[in-house]
């Protein structure tokens, strides 16, 4: 099967939001085993919308729509299909019952322009909304199908997943996707490109990199006729990636950096204390943006950036973290860096560990203010988990 998304709104095209609708559904196809030809933006234009539609429908075997089925006159998606398909929309009084009975449920009287939200097409079939007020369209037509849902992301993904995919499975070749991601951190993307170059070359199991917030992640994804195949195919490459990239890996799928850092220092039954200067709070953000780093960061302080000419002192800082806090392990973050006439900063963040582990190592940085921060926070993460892992 082969498909085309269309995601739909003037916001889209505005730069106002950013489509994360399509990355889902693209996710989504390459699970079911769906041929995704084309991803297309397009405004809030009635003809634009169905002359899209018509192209997308003369290409693809199914066409899903994200967005434009609420109440408002520039909600068009509903009648952009009916216009390329040549149907008219009618109210389907059972769905208008049921939006009535939404609003009912939480003290309200529907307005009157939501009955928009109830028309249906004869080739449509309506697709059931239970966190919403958008029911959306199945529509079967000339042996073509068109799916539209909701733009909000947590309608959409429900919605898809209930109800438009189960629609969808017998024309869905049998097949198993298997696949998993290892989060590194201290080594660039091309670098872990360059050291999997070869596998990345090949076609099943797929091996790509991305460049993440938290590090570089590395992809292994199989595809194969049942799930043991698929399994197969994936753990023999997978091995391979972990070997290759042992010393930078961190955690696999969906561990996070601040609670593979809490399992290192509750492994070896350490409490940390943090004080960091020139960082923008990124360092204790980081930590506590998990959960699990509850009960193993004893305290964090932030300081702002010193003055031209006293350049902070990570050791220093580590050692007073330890004391401040009470705690075995103290972690120093100092960034110093000057803006430059060119709107970037320039300079080093230096990263100081006492107690359980000492360390100190400094990094030269050139970027913008708010990647410095980013960046300091990932430096100091890398040399406090390569000091923990040392103890093992």
């Amino acid at each position: 099967m082969r498909a085309q998304i269309l995601s739909i709104g003037s916001e889209l095209i505005l730069g106002h939001l950013t489509d994360t609708n399509a990355t889902f559904l693209a996710q989504e196809f390459v699970a079911s085993g769906v041929e995704l030809l084309h991803v297309t933006q397009v405004g809030d234009d009635r003809p634009r919308l169905a002359r899209t539609l018509r192209a997308a429908m003369a290409e693809a075997d199914l066409v899903v729509c994200t967005g434009g089925i609420g109440p408002t006159d520039d909600d068009l998606t509903r009648e952009a299909i009916a216009d390329a398909v040549g149907e008219t929309p009618t109210v389907d009084q059972q769905l208008l019952a049921g939006i009535r009975e939404f609003f009912a449920g939480r003290g309200l009287t529907m307005p009157e322009r939501n009955a928009k939200q109830a028309w249906l097409i004869p080739s449509a079939e309506a697709l059931p909304n239970p966190v919403g007020t958008a029911p959306g369209w199945f529509v079967r037509h000339n042996q073509k199908l068109v799916v539209a849902m909701p733009g909000v992301p947590r309608e959409m993904y429900r919605m898809w997943r209930d109800q438009a995919l189960p629609r969808l499975q017998d024309r869905l070749p049998a097949r198993s996707v298997r696949s998993i991601a290892f989060k590194t951190l201290g080594i660039g993307e091309s670098a872990a490109e360059q050291l999997l170059s070869d596998l990345v070359q090949g076609a099943n199991p797929v091996v790509a990199t991305y460049a993440k917030d938290d590090g570089v992640h590395v992809r292994v994804t199989a595809v194969a006729s049942s799930e043991t195949e698929a399994t197969e195919l994936r753990d023999a490459v997978a091995a391979d990636v972990r070997r290759r990239l042992r010393r930078w890996i961190y955690a696999n799928d969906g561990t996070t950096l601040a609670a593979a850092l809490a399992a290192l220092l509750r492994r070896h039954e350490l409490m940390l204390g943090l004080i960091e200067q020139g960082t923008g709070a990124r360092v204790g953000g980081l930590l506590f943006g998990d959960a699990a780093s509850a009960d193993v960061v004893h305290g964090s302080l932030a300081l702002p950036r010193s003055r031209v000419g006293t350049a902070p002192n990570a050791a220093a800082l580590a050692s007073e973290a330890q004391s401040r806090f009470a705690s075995s392990l103290g972690v120093g973050v100092a960034a110093n860096a000057e803006r430059r006439s060119d709107g970037l900063y320039t300079g080093t963040v230096t990263v100081a560990l006492t107690g359980a582990v000492t360390a100190v190592e400094s990094f030269p940085l050139r970027m913008t203010l708010d990647e410095l921060h980013r960046r300091s926070a990932l430096h100091a993460a890398d040399v406090l988990r390569r000091g923990l892992a040392a103890m093992d």
